[in-house]
This record gives structure tokens, C-alpha cells and sequence, in this order.
């Protein structure tokens, strides 16, 4: 007992020297007497060393890098790195990232890369992506072809539809294990107002998805929506709130800026699924069937 009041008249007086050496240095300072400023603030500093924290530094770390060691080893997620959970919310949300593919085109000029939509069509497994991919060249149908990429494949897809005005090129893949075939129903009719989905590889980004509303009509052919797009979501399929393909994102506005053209990145283009001459992509899917390869 007589240890412990010791103990405690000890940190007083302590305190109460500490607390004298600021006055004190105060004082200096304000009578700028620079010999004595320096002295004092260093006996305060020793002092603030002497004086025992009422919390224990070592206990606090050794807490807080088992509690970073528990969550390192749970895989939920790691320091400093929070991964968002793959439950997916709505089902549009849901059909357009599981079906979302990465297409990587060949050009002289280098490769170019977007989103395309991965469909169950009458027995096929197509792709569906944006005409412009092929920027250069224009690509010959049952010819051309584009790689595929998915989480755990790279497939070879051969082009049997491209259409440079409605910008939207259809492409014949194998069956990629990976992804979940959206069905190829097409929304009947566009509203103003609508809800809309879409899951795309913007920049650098891993699989993104947007939500957006159908805000009227477009450039050209186009409908415009409301949502976020950047270079990489060319090609990305846009579903509505019942998983109905509304059609393929396309480009973003151009607006008019102080200092010339402007990007505008949330009014984004989308050519219309409604304008695929089905009737043609019919036709060359067939001729694919039986189409061979150049040698043979």
C-alpha cells in the first residue's frame, strides 16, 4: 500500500513539474530568451518521457496484428485490400456479369480490346460486341475472327455479323464453361426512364458493373442512357430490369467545352439490339456450319 502512494505521489509531482516546466517556457518564449527557451523544453521533453502512459503500446499492437492475421487467414479479406462479395443483386445484374467476356481484336496497328456478351442463340454460342473493335480493318464475316476471354478460357471466335453503321458484330464461339449464356431475347421497345444494366472491363478495371436509366433517344441510331462508361466498355450488353437485351454500348457524348471537345462520360450511346438483321446473322451462322477452313 505505502508502495503504491508512492508511486502515485511520485507521477504527481511529475506532473506538477512538467506542467511548471511549459509555464515556465511560455514565459520564455514570450521574453524571448532563447538560452533558457531551449533548456526548459528540453527538461519538459525528458519529463513527457518519464511520465508512464496510462495505455500499453505493446499490448494494443500485438491485439491489432493477431486481429490482421485472423482476417488474413479467414480469406474474407486482407489488409488494407476489401474484396466486394460475388452475390450479385437484381437478376439483370446478375445474367450480364455472368455472361460478360472480354474480346481482344488483331489489328495492324496493334490490338484492340472490349466487352462483348456471351448468348445461347437457337443452338449456338455467340458473342455479341461493338463493330468499331475493328477500327482499322474492316473485317470479312465467316472470315475474321477475334479471341475470346473469359475467367478460365481463351477461345477463337469467327465473325459472321458486322454492321459499321449500327455499330454491332456478332461473333461464333465454342461453348466457354466459365460463363452462363444470357438468353438473346431483345427488349420490345425502349422507355424513357428505364432501368438498365450492363457488366463491362473499363481502363484497367477488373469486371465492373453500372446501373443506368434509358434517357431518350441518341447520336444516329443510338439511345442514350444514363449511367458511366469509359474506354474498355465498348461492346458490353445492356440488359433491362428483366434480363431482355436492350442492345451494346457503343461510344460516350462529346460535349462542347471551355478549351474545345469535352468528354462527357455519363451520357453513353447504345447501339439497339432491336436493329440486327436477324434474318442475316441467321443466314451466316449457317453458312459457317459447313464453311471450311482456307487450305483445306
Amino acid at each position: 500500500m505505502t508502495k503504491k502512494i508512492s508511486k502515485n505521489f511520485q507521477r504527481a509531482n511529475k506532473k506538477l513539474l512538467l506542467n511548471f516546466c511549459l509555464i515556465v517556457t511560455i514565459r520564455a518564449i514570450s521574453r524571448r530568451t532563447t538560452i533558457m527557451r531551449s533548456f526548459l523544453l528540453l527538461i519538459g521533453f525528458v519529463m513527457m518521457l518519464t511520465v508512464p502512459s496510462c495505455t500499453n503500446n505493446t499490448v494494443e499492437s500485438t491485439s491489432h496484428e493477431l486481429a490482421v492475421q485472423q482476417l488474413k487467414d479467414s480469406q474474407e479479406c486482407c489488409y488494407l485490400e476489401y474484396g466486394v462479395a460475388e452475390k450479385v443483386q437484381g437478376k439483370a445484374a446478375k445474367i450480364s456479369r455472368e455472361s460478360a467476356v472480354v474480346v481482344h481484336v488483331q489489328q495492324t496497328g496493334g490490338r484492340y480490346r472490349g466487352t462483348g456478351t456471351y448468348f445461347n442463340y437457337k443452338g449456338h454460342h455467340i458473342v455479341v460486341t461493338a463493330a468499331h473493335l475493328w477500327a482499322e480493318e474492316v473485317p470479312k464475316p465467316l472470315s475474321s475472327a477475334a479471341m475470346v476471354e473469359s475467367p478460365h478460357e481463351q477461345v477463337i471466335g469467327k465473325i459472321v455479323y458486322w454492321d459499321q453503321l449500327v455499330d454491332i458484330a456478332v461473333l461464333v464461339v465454342p461453348a466457354m464453361e466459365s460463363r452462363n449464356a444470357a438468353k438473346f431475347t431483345r427488349d420490345p421497345e425502349y422507355k424513357v426512364g428505364e432501368d438498365v444494366f450492363y457488366s463491362g472491363f473499363p481502363g484497367a478495371n477488373s469486371l465492373l458493373t453500372f446501373e443506368g436509366q434509358l434517357a431518350g433517344d441518341g447520336y444516329g441510331t443510338d439511345l442514350a442512357m444514363h449511367s458511366m462508361a469509359w474506354g474498355g466498355s465498348s461492346g458490353s450488353g445492356v440488359f433491362d430490369s428483366k434480363g431482355r437485351f436492350v442492345g451494346v454500348v457503343s461510344s460516350i457524348m462529346v460535349g462542347r467545352g471551355f478549351f474545345g471537345p469535352q468528354l462527357v462520360g455519363t451520357i453513353v450511346y447504345v447501339a439497339p439490339a432491336n436493329l440486327i438483321d436477324m434474318a442475316y446473322l441467321r443466314q451466316n451462322i449457317d453458312k459457317l456450319g459447313g464453311k471450311k477452313n482456307e487450305r483445306f
